[in-house]
C-alpha cells in the first residue's frame, strides 16, 4: 500500500475514535445548509479604512461557471473591490459574460494560467489581490472577512466546499483542510496576496498549470507569513475530482 494512503487511513481511524469526526460532520452540515439557505454570517469590520481588494480570474472557456462567480462579486457586503478576468482566447463568450458584469477584461494570447495570473496581479491596483479560479463562488462576507483577518500576513487563503459534490466529497474536503493542508499548500480557488508582498514572490508566468502550489512553496522557501484560515471557505466545483477520483485528489494526485 502506498505510504501516504496508509498515513491517510490511520489518521482516519485515529480522528474516528477520538470522536473529533462528529464534531466534523456537524461542522459541514452547518457550512452546507448555510449555502443550501443562501445565508452568511454577516460580519462586517468595524476598520473605518476599506483598501481596495482587487479579484484576479484566470480563464479559458470558463462561460459556464464564471457568472456565478462574478455575482458572488458584486453581491460582497464589502463593496471596494475591482474584478479583472485575464482571458486567452475562449470561443464560449467568456469575455463577454465579464464585460457584463462590469469586469475589466484583458485579453492575453500567451497560455498558461500562470502568466494569465501574473498580468492580472501586475495592472491590479488593490493592496491587497485575490487570485481566484472561474468556478468559485463567494459568500457575501469573504472579503470582509479577509479585509479584518489577514492582518500583517503577506499570504492568506481559505478552505474550501464544493457546491456540486455529495456529503462524503465535502465532508473529505473539510478533513484534508482541517488536518493534512499545509500552510503553504495554497489553491487556486482563494489565494490573497499582499501586493507589496507580490514584488517579492509572484505567480511564475511559465506555468502552464499548477501556479497555484508553486506559489505557495516559493513564498514559504522565502520566508512569507502565510495564514490558511480553516474557519473562511469559499464553494467551488468538483469538476476536477471527478476526472481524478476523491482519494487521490485528496492525497495530491491532479488531473486538470
Amino acid at each position: 500500500m502506498d505510504r501516504r494512503i496508509f498515513r491517510f487511513l490511520a489518521h482516519f481511524v485515529l480522528l474516528c475514535i477520538s470522536g473529533k469526526i462528529i464534531r466534523d460532520v456537524l461542522k459541514v452540515k452547518k457550512r452546507l445548509n448555510q449555502f443550501k439557505n443562501n445565508k452568511s454570517e454577516k460580519i462586517i469590520s468595524s476598520e473605518r479604512v476599506f483598501p481596495l481588494v482587487s479579484v484576479v480570474i484566470p480563464t479559458k472557456n470558463e462561460a459556464e461557471f464564471i457568472g456565478r462567480l462574478l455575482e458572488s462579486i458584486k453581491n460582497q457586503i464589502y463593496r471596494n473591490i475591482e474584478t479583472i478576468v485575464v482571458d486567452y482566447k475562449s470561443d464560449d463568450g467568456t469575455a463577454e459574460i465579464a464585460r457584463k458584469f462590469g469586469a475589466k477584461v484583458i485579453e492575453v494570447s500567451r497560455k498558461g494560467v500562470g502568466y494569465a495570473t501574473h498580468v492580472g496581479f501586475e495592472v491590479a491596483r488593490g493592496e491587497i489581490v485575490i487570485r481566484t479560479d472561474a468556478d468559485t463562488i463567494f459568500p457575501p462576507n469573504l472579503i470582509s472577512e479577509v479585509v479584518k483577518k489577514i492582518g500583517d500576513s503577506d499570504v492568506y487563503h481559505v478552505s474550501h466546499q464544493y457546491y456540486d459534490g455529495s456529503f462524503i466529497i465535502n465532508f473529505m474536503a473539510y478533513l484534508y483542510d482541517k488536518y493534512w493542508r499545509k500552510p503553504w499548500e495554497t489553491t487556486g480557488h482563494f489565494i490573497a496576496v499582499k501586493k507589496d508582498f507580490y514584488r517579492r514572490v509572484w505567480f511564475n508566468p511559465e506555468m502552464i498549470l499548477d501556479d497555484d502550489w508553486e506559489f505557495g512553496q516559493r513564498a514559504k522557501n522565502c520566508g512569507a507569513k502565510i495564514s490558511f484560515d480553516i474557519e473562511n471557505f469559499v464553494l467551488v466545483s468538483s469538476r476536477r475530482i471527478k476526472k481524478t477520483g476523491l482519494l487521490r485528489y485528496v492525497l495530491g494526485f491532479r488531473r486538470r
